[in-house]
């Protein structure tokens, strides 16, 4: 176990123990203060710990400084010191997290007891700045209270309430967790003025308990009202998000887009709403029983194909529910093929559905940076959506594959070539062997045209791909790529392979006679250009494109001739 997870799993612990060490020391040396105030502001303290403002990205800010603030205000007599202000003030807060946000939002113990904790060492801490500067620093002219004193112990507590916080949240946050709430340094500093206010007005008129209480009803209902605008705006924020982000997939609905383009289209628009170093998009293929990844992986990391049951992934896939994992280095479920992602690599999975179809699923990727509950739970509303958009060019695409072999030569069109290769690539990625394609583009074939005639021409077409088909078998793809282009995809051969293979295509065809029906003999040659998966490209799309630069460079260097993508020579002088 390395350095940083052995902190991760103790870090709650330490802080919980420093915490409530604090407070006993505290209590030991200065005993409990009871009075009618402290039970108030200890009331407010824990309606305010248990109404969080919720803000945008998962955050959550609490109110209950205003009364711990006021319980460091308030004296009990002309003989109380700066200690027992601060015994006051631990005291609201320790009673605020521990029922407001223990008992009455029904936290698990353990998460209780860290709160409780670092709620004590932040009110600590701040006390022990509070006590020296009020018995080291002129009170600068005010006499209601020691302004400099207050100052410092405002800064200090809203300071070490988000930075205790913040690790936590970072280190052993799951999917079903909210974070925990903490005294944000703006909402705090926004707010200070009001107990400073209360208190000097009390302090000024000798205000009675029952003044006091007035005075802090319709400060409770400010602070409340000040709640119910954050939450209101931020989900403004969200509506309008979403609803951009619906109206581009109904848009989508209504097009016969392919399912690469709706993946993409499903990933740009999630960017508005999470942000994410990577959009994955896996789509549901019926005959394999398989989610085949139909969006760019630029990193080579995820997997290709994604079985249900097998790894984190696939355990989604069979629980149809979504899940946060915050390091897939720590997953004790991961598959061999999740094992690429390097440690640290956070994901948020989400299937999606289509009328309770499970069509795909959707992984957004994190690098050392965490995923939290929010995000989760605004990715889930747009799934369903995004299902259905998902689901529609699925549709789609099947009924063009009706359609998928060229009629005339009896081969896969482009279309179902490129498909049937993608899945192909990715076997062949979870297998970590390589893969080759061949593009073979028959040389003069307008002049064959030209000179003998498109019957003569249909032959060639015919005999090639005739060919093709025989030296190909067993396994190997081959298709029709455009007018006189056909493409070969041989799983598991490597470079040397591939131009061998090649060659006997090349040698078999320059050697064949086309006898057309008139008895004339006709010679046809092939230009034909090899790139090698993954050395050369991660994708179908990029091998075919090298493929071709290669095929083209063998037309310039002669014809008739084969060529790898790595002989650049001629690559420079193309461009």
């Amino acid at each position: 176990m390395d350095k940083s997870s052995l902190l991760s799993k103790s870090y709650s612990y330490i802080i919980a123990v420093l915490g409530l060490g604090a407070l006993v020391v505290v209590g030991v040396q200065h005993g409990p203060i009871w009075s009618p105030t402290v039970l108030l502001l200890a009331t407010i303290a824990i309606l305010a710990e248990w109404m969080v403002v919720r803000l945008p990205q998962g955050n959550s800010t609490t109110m209950s400084f205003v009364a711990i603030l006021l319980a460091l205000l308030i004296r009990r007599d002309a003989m109380s010191t700066p200690w027992d202000q601060v015994v006051q003030a631990t005291e609201v807060v320790v009673a605020g997290s521990l029922l407001g946000y223990g008992v009455l939002r029904r936290q698990r113990p353990a998460r209780v007891i860290y709160y409780v904790g670092q709620c004590a060492l932040v009110s600590v801490i701040a006390g022990l700045v509070f006590v020296w500067l009020s018995e080291n620093v002129p009170p600068w002219g005010v006499q209601t209270f020691h302004l400099p004193a207050v100052i410092a112990y405002t800064i200090t507590y809203a300071l070490l309430s988000t930075l205790l916080v913040w690790p936590r949240n970072r280190a052993i946050l799951t999917a079903v967790e909210e974070r925990f709430p903490k005294t944000d340094p703006l909402v705090a500093f926004l707010l200070t003025p009001l107990p400073l206010i209360i208190y000097y007005l009390y302090s000024l008129r000798q205000f009675s308990f029952a003044a006091l209480l007035l005075g802090l009803i319709p400060l409770f209902a400010v602070l409340a009202a000040f709640r119910l605008y954050i939450n209101i705006d931020t989900a403004y924020d969200e509506v309008r998000t979403l609803y951009k982000i619906s109206q581009g997939f109904v848009a989508a609905l209504s097009q016969e887009e392919t399912v690469q383009v709706v993946a993409r289209s499903i990933a740009k628009s999630l960017d508005q709403l999470v942000s994410c170093d990577q959009y994955l998009v896996y789509s549901y293929n019926p005959e394999a029983n398989e989610f085949l990844l139909v969006t760019a992986d630029e990193s080579g990391q995820a997997p290709p194909v994604v079985l249900a049951g097998e790894g984190v992934l696939g355990q989604v896939i069979s629980s149809v529910q979504g899940r946060v994992v915050n390091d897939i280095g720590e997953a004790p479920e991961r598959s061999p093929a999740e094992e690429h992602w390097p440690p640290r690599t956070a994901l948020l999975i989400m299937p999606l559905l289509a009328e309770s179809d499970l069509v795909g699923l959707l992984v957004l990727v994190r690098r050392r940076r965490n995923f939290n509950a929010e995000n989760l739970r605004l990715i889930s509303i747009l799934a369903n959506q995004a299902g259905i958009v998902l689901k529609n060019a699925q549709l789609y695409e099947r009924s063009q594959q009706l359609a998928e072999i060229d009629r005339q030569l009896g081969l896969m069109n482009q279309t179902a070539f490129c498909q049937r290769a993608q899945r192909e690539l990715g076997r062949v990625q979870l297998t970590q062997r390589q893969a080759a394609l061949l593009l073979a583009d028959i040389d003069d074939f307008r002049v064959i045209n030209n000179t003998y005639g498109h019957q003569v021409g249909d032959l060639v077409l015919e005999g090639v791909a005739r060919i093709l088909e025989q030296f190909t078998a067993n396994g190997n793809l081959v298709g029709r790529y455009g007018g006189e282009e056909f493409v070969a995809l041989i799983p598991g051969a490597d470079e040397a392979q591939a131009r061998a293979m090649a060659e006997r295509i090349r040698q078999a065809i320059e050697e064949y006679i086309f006898t057309t029906e008139q008895g004339e003999q006709v010679k046809a040659t092939v230009s034909v250009g090899i790139a090698v998966f993954p050395s050369d490209a991660r994708d179908i799309e990029g091998l075919i494109k090298k493929a071709d630069r290669a095929a083209y460079l063998a037309k310039r260097m002669g014809k008739n001739q084969v060529r790898l993508y790595e002989d650049r020579a001629g690559y420079e002088a193309e461009d």
